[in-house]
């Protein structure tokens, strides 16, 4: 197992789709920046070496602000993902990174765990969640066929990886068509085998209002317990 590792926290997104003009790792999230959940949860990791966070160039000084400490590296995002993931790979020296979205808070040590286990096996490896529900495509508004769900898989972060493979992925990834959605994808087109480790569904993404609530909710129901 892999006990070492410097994380990436991307934390560059927009936070248009929640109605807010703040970027959306810094919007309030039961009184903190959403970021912050995560950036502690990592920080506490007996496994973490250093911190990198990738924000928008406009809340470098905020970030700074808020969340400078020793071993800890801010640096600005880009216009894509890919981009900001790269910043953010291109400020570590270590052998494993593990990739990270500031909108996914509720990350557990033992997701961590879970993804670091496969290093003994994987150079590159991605947190899941089963797929729950029925899955069916469509056209227009009319239903078509079911998908089977059993050999699916919801694909979320952290992600672990060889840095220098993520690397030459990351320099890569402007070329390739269509563009990746995550990281893991670029080592499936260089033909690199990912394996996956069971996450926890409470690490869901926060994307709209309705997430932002239930992430909320989640938090008042720990504190009442």
């Amino acid at each position: 197992m892999q006990n070492r590792f410097d994380v990436i926290i991307v934390a560059a997104g927009s936070g248009t789709r929640l109605g807010f003009s703040t970027p959306k790792a810094f919007v309030p999230l039961a009184g903190k920046p959403m970021l912050r959940y995560s950036f502690d949860t990592f920080r506490e990791h007996p496994g973490t070496e250093n911190v990198i966070l990738v924000v928008p160039e406009t809340m470098i000084e905020t970030a700074r602000d808020g969340f400078s400490a020793d071993k800890v590296t801010i640096v600005p995002g880009g216009a894509e993902r890919w981009e900001s993931a790269r910043n953010g790979c291109d400020a570590s020296i270590a052998e494993w990174v593990l990739v990270h979205d500031a909108a996914r808070p509720f990350v557990t040590h033992a997701v961590i765990d879970a993804l670091l286990e496969k290093s003994a096996v994987y150079d590159c490896a991605f947190s899941a969640t089963p797929v729950v529900d029925t899955i069916r495509k469509y056209s227009g508004d009319t239903a078509g066929d079911t998908v089977d769900r059993s050999g699916l898989v919801r694909v979320g972060t952290p992600q672990l990886f060889r840095r220098v493979q993520l690397a030459e992925g990351l320099r890569l990834a402007p070329t390739m068509q269509p563009p990746p959605t995550d990281d893991a994808m670029l080592m499936q087109r260089m033909n690199i085998p990912v394996g996956l480790a069971w996450g926890d569904p409470t690490n869901f993404k926060i994307t709209t209002r309705e997430d932002l609530a239930t992430a909320e909710a989640l938090l008042r129901s720990h504190t009442d317990s």
